[in-house]
């Protein structure tokens, strides 16, 4: 099954807990351990977009932000991938995680990638004495009919 964010400017959760979990249980988290989440699907866009961002949380925190982009004018099922790491730094109720990640969008042109970076450079706060959920999100900055981002595959792992 998969989900989708939809001429809407409210911020939509992406992924839908079908099989396993979203959640990591309290203290799964150690220094050095590190989250990959990988996600993909495809959208669709009027002839003059809003923006879109996309983010990734934990225990709805905000990690990683790609900030408001444009994404390409008139696209029909054009596919999208993201790809990030977020490491552990330090636990503890003021326990810290920093992340990376790159959101990549389709374009008209065969070949064309457009890359919005996710990219941070100081650690962000994070509580890992408590269970944390995995969020993947999307945000349209307009309300046009036809704007929709379609979420199909996500894997999330724990690395080390």
């Amino acid at each position: 099954s998969f989900h989708v964010s939809s001429n809407s400017t409210a911020e939509n959760e992406l992924i839908r807990a079908i099989v396993g979990t979203t959640s990591l249980v309290a203290n799964t988290l150690s220094e050095g351990r590190t989250i990959r989440l990988t996600a993909s699907g495809y959208y669709n866009t009027p002839a003059v977009p809003d923006t879109l961002t996309v983010r990734i949380k934990l225990g709805g925190v905000q990690i990683l932000s790609t900030g408001a982009q444009t994404p390409t004018a008139n696209a029909s099922t054009f596919g999208w991938s993201l790809d990030s790491l977020i490491t552990c730094q330090a636990t503890g109720g003021e326990g810290a995680v920093i992340g990376q990640g790159i959101f990549e969008t389709g374009s008209t042109l065969v070949g064309t990638i457009a890359d919005w970076r996710m990219v941070n450079s100081t650690n962000v706060v994070l509580n890992t004495t408590g269970a944390n959920i995995v969020e993947i999100t999307a945000q349209w900055g307009g309300t046009q009919a036809t704007e929709q981002l379609y979420c199909t595959n996500v894997v999330g792992e724990l690395l080390n």
